[in-house]
């Protein structure tokens, strides 16, 4: 009987400890979320570039979701972009461009 009543115990203790790390990892997921997607996109400027690998790292760097389309496009459509932005410029204007280049329009 005391063996049982240990492993109630031990099994209780191990269902809180569980139930509070997933809820302490939950309480971080909407404010991650809420910065990431509600807010919107990033604005600002690209700084000028030396080369495509250089705007793929600033893009990477500051920009996920532009560099994830970005890097998706063959290498004759990155340097048509790349060099339409290489002396710096709005990642608005850019992002469009990216997303008409993706789209084929």
């Amino acid at each position: 009987m005391k063996i049982s009543k240990s492993i109630s115990r031990v099994l209780a203790a191990s269902l809180v400890g569980v139930c509070s790390v997933q809820f302490a990892a939950a309480s971080t997921i909407p404010s991650q979320t809420t910065r990431s997607t509600v807010v919107g996109a990033k604005t600002g400027m690209i700084p000028p570039t030396s080369s495509v690998q250089d705007l793929e790292s600033t893009l990477k760097a500051s920009y996920v979701g532009t560099y994830a389309i970005f890097g998706s496009l063959p290498d004759q459509h990155k340097l048509v972009l790349y060099s339409s932005v290489k002396q710096g410029g709005n990642i608005k204007d850019f992002r469009d461009q990216v997303i008409r280049m993706r789209l084929h329009r």
